[in-house]
């Protein structure tokens, strides 16, 4: 028996010698180690990343043809033909080339699955770690803006809240666009929104943006498109991390740091990371001096945030990883009249997440649970006739879910498929401090998304197939508005309270796109897809004051669909890069607030209602330029056409052919960058067309052409001195009959890496 044994291992043992086994080291051009690098077997799921050498073993990899692709951010992606024997070892010494141009660049967000840009059939942008450090914005969303058919609407600069537009889907409706932190939302089902104020930019290591429906495989929300900010995590062992603080206009002070470890020097082990970020300001008085009155005060901020995240990692392809977010701030309103500070509103948020990835058998699975509560608290204050109102509106805003995706390899194709789920809720009231009255609204909405989709690769990868199809499921439950003990402040919205009743709503969203190589430098893509999404529960339940007058709950609203089909091209070779694409769309439902015809106080405050107008027409085209003079500078040039209609409204016809609100017929923006060893600096220029802000398109915002500015300087070993400024020539305009954007905003900072 112990003979036997003795054999047996062996056996085993010379079997594991003789199994084939893939090894090599990969580099940059100056031959320095690419740690972190992902090479993975295109065939069969298999792969693994680089340690701290650069160094890479796949081992009992089978006999046969393998496509194996190497990436690695801020390099050409480059995939290798080989043929392994039986018992061979093959060694690899492999040399990436660095990438001026995105579309070199892997991202995740299109497929579900890791591909190269030039390789997705689909608009992508891709805004990399070096371009996040040059570019001159306060918040993270404002990075965005100088990118084709990106509309981003911040008026009032670090005082006020963000909506990011894709193309000319959005309008006024944040939660149109999907919005995702490592692959998971954000937005919240109360009113579609996404808090852009709690990101932490140095948490953020760069951001993928798909434009165009992505309903397919992510479901609700996504009908103009996806933002997906990837986080920043250690690959090589030890302590990194980068510490900032900077002073600015209206007396502003501020600063944030991040700091993250990792505890081995190979794929597998511990690592943590936290960033935090703190700012206060005195702000502005956003009323004119002609209307202003004693009333009026600055819009002050204070706010903080901290995020954590630990993790471990057993080997490539199985991590486990636990994170938490905290974010608190005070803006004010610009109203005072009793309280200390006047009116005010705070975002209390938490937000919990946990991630699971690992490989069985022939699944790449990706298993993710969050949680996410906002507590929201506005004091208002009224001052009428002599009649003092003090009014606390809370709102608990809690959505949370599960995400349970894989993929799996089969020759030509890669299926990928998953099931979602989320569960949103609103508590909320406003209760009156000098009366009796309170006015509360509730509800539930749970949404459920199954998909499946096929990557299609044919003649050696020159023509690319997807399909997809999203099945969405609905499910809206609990809706209450409710007076309670009113007076002559709220009897008016008597009329409105009642319980409301539950709705179910589902459909499909489908998507085919395809994509033909020329050669590697270019490439042409068509896709016709289709979006979905809900209404949001702010909309179905509440009924109250808002920036427009007064708006009545609707909870009759049916889901927007919208189709899509869209045309590209994209060329990149030696210094240039120039993308083209062009897209026509046909919404149906779209929601949309309309007058009543109705008034409160004399007619000082119209009634507004969401309703579902019956067709809206969107096309336009997006066409983006970028040359490098040197590898260090380069300069850019983008233009985005977009005109947004309705088209049909049943029972409303004079507002047809009328724009949709905040929709811009043309951006244009123009830019410069050069970032080298210790100078860092760009400059742009953004011109932003006309925008209504009225459904009758009365009210307007004119055309407007800002320039912005960042030079940075690295003086001593890792620290660095930089000024920062936006709207250079202080550029204003009314953004509402009473309140004007923020002009020039300039602030120095001081940095230091580690």
């Amino acid at each position: 028996m112990r003979k036997l044994f003795i054999l047996a291992s062996l056996l085993l043992l010379f079997a594991e010698v003789r199994a084939q086994v893939i090894s090599g080291r990969i580099t940059d051009e100056q031959n320095k180690a690419l740690v972190f690098c992902d090479v993975i077997v295109l065939n069969n799921n298999i792969g693994t990343a680089t340690n701290e050498n650069g160094e890479f073993k796949l081992q009992n990899i089978p006999e046969g043809n393998y496509k194996i692709q190497f990436s690695f951010i801020g390099y050409k992606t480059k995939t290798e033909q080989f043929t392994i024997k039986k018992g061979e070892t093959k060694h690899i010494n492999l040399k990436l080339e660095s990438s001026i141009f995105q579309s070199d660049a892997t991202v995740i967000t299109a497929t579900k699955t890791i591909l190269p840009i030039n390789k997705i059939p689909a608009s992508i942008v891709y805004i990399s770690p070096k371009e996040l450090s040059v570019i001159p914005a306060q918040n993270i969303d404002e990075t965005m803006k100088y990118s084709s058919g990106i509309i981003i609407n911040r008026p009032f600069g670090i005082f006020g809240k963000s909506v990011v537009g894709i193309r000319g889907v959005v309008s006024n409706e944040p939660g149109r666009q999907l919005t995702l932190i490592d692959g998971v939302p954000i937005n919240k089902s109360d009113g579609g929104a996404v808090n852009w104020n709690r990101i932490i930019n140095l948490d953020i290591e760069h951001i993928e943006i798909q434009k165009g429906p992505s309903s397919s495989i992510y479901g609700n929300n996504a009908m103009g498109g996806i933002v997906n900010l990837i986080t920043k995590r250690p690959y090589k062992k030890g302590i990194s991390g980068v510490a900032k603080t900077y002073y600015g206009t209206y007396n502003t002070f501020g600063g944030s740091f991040n700091f993250m470890q990792k505890f081995s020097d190979n794929i597998k082990g511990a690592y943590y990371s936290v960033s935090a970020k703190a700012l206060q300001s005195d702000g502005y008085i956003t009323v004119p001096d002609s209307i202003r009155d004693s009333t009026d005060i600055a819009t002050f901020v204070k706010e903080y945030a901290i995020n954590s995240r630990i993790g471990y990692r057993y080997s490539y392809n199985t991590n486990v990883e636990i994170e938490y977010n905290y974010y608190n701030d005070r803006r004010g309103q610009g109203i005072k009249i009793r309280q200390d500070e006047g009116m005010t509103a705070d975002h209390d948020t938490h937000f919990f997440k946990t991630r699971f990835k690992t490989k069985t058998a022939f699944i790449n699975w990706d298993i993710n649970m969050y949680y996410q509560i906002e507590k929201y608290l506005k004091t208002i204050e009224k001052l009428k006739k002599a009649n003092y109102s003090l009014i606390n509106v809370n709102s608990n805003r809690i959505d949370y879910g599960l995400i349970i995706g894989g993929n799996t390899r089969y020759k030509n194709n890669v299926f990928t498929y998953g099931l979602d789920y989320n569960n949103g809720s609103v508590d909320a009231a406003d209760e009156y401090q000098t009366s009796t009255d309170k006015v509360v609204n509730k509800g539930v909405m749970e949404t459920y998304n199954v998909y499946l989709q096929d990557e299609i690769s044919l003649f050696t990868e020159k023509i690319k197939t997807i399909l997809s199809l999203n099945y969405a499921f609905a499910n809206f439950h609990s809706g209450l508005f409710n007076v309670e003990n009113p007076t002559s402040n709220t009897d008016f919205m008597l009329p409105y309270s009642q319980q409301l009743d539950n709705k179910i709503w589902s459909g499909f969203s489908p998507k085919i796109a395809m994509q033909y190589n020329f050669n590697e430098f270019s490439n042409t893509y068509i896709s016709l897809s289709n979006g979905f999404r809900t209404a949001n529960l702010d909309d179905m339940t509440r009924t109250g004051f808002i920036n427009i007058g007064y708006k009545i709950a609707n909870p009759n609203l049916k889901p927007e669909t919208i189709d899509n089909y869209e045309l590209g091209y994209r060329y990149n070779k030696k210094k240039i890069a120039f993308n083209f694409g062009s897209y026509y769309s046909r919404g149906h439902n779209f929601m949309y607030y309309l007058s009543t015809g109705d008034a409160l106080f004399g007619g000082k405050k119209k009634i507004y209602k969401k309703e579902n107008i019956s067709e809206v027409e969107i096309y336009g085209l997006e066409i983006g330029i970028k040359y490098y003079l040197i590898k260090s500078l380069n300069f850019s040039v983008n233009y985005t056409y977009n005109q947004s209609t309705i088209k049909k409204f049943k029972g409303n016809d004079n507002l047809i052919g009328k724009t949709l609100t905040y929709s811009p017929l043309d951006v244009v923006n123009i830019g410069a960058i050069y970032n080298k060893k210790k100078i860092g600096a760009c400059l742009f220029m953004n011109y932003k067309g006309r925008q209504f802000i009225t459904e009758d398109n009365l009210s307007d915002i004119p055309n407007i052409t800002t320039f912005d500015a960042n030079i940075t300087y690295k003086f001593y070993k890792n620290i660095g001195f930089g000024i920062k400024l936006q709207n250079i020539l202080d550029k204003t305009y009314m953004v509402n009959s009473n309140q004007v954007s923020l002009g020039r905003f300039i602030s120095f900072e001081f940095n230091y890496k580690f």
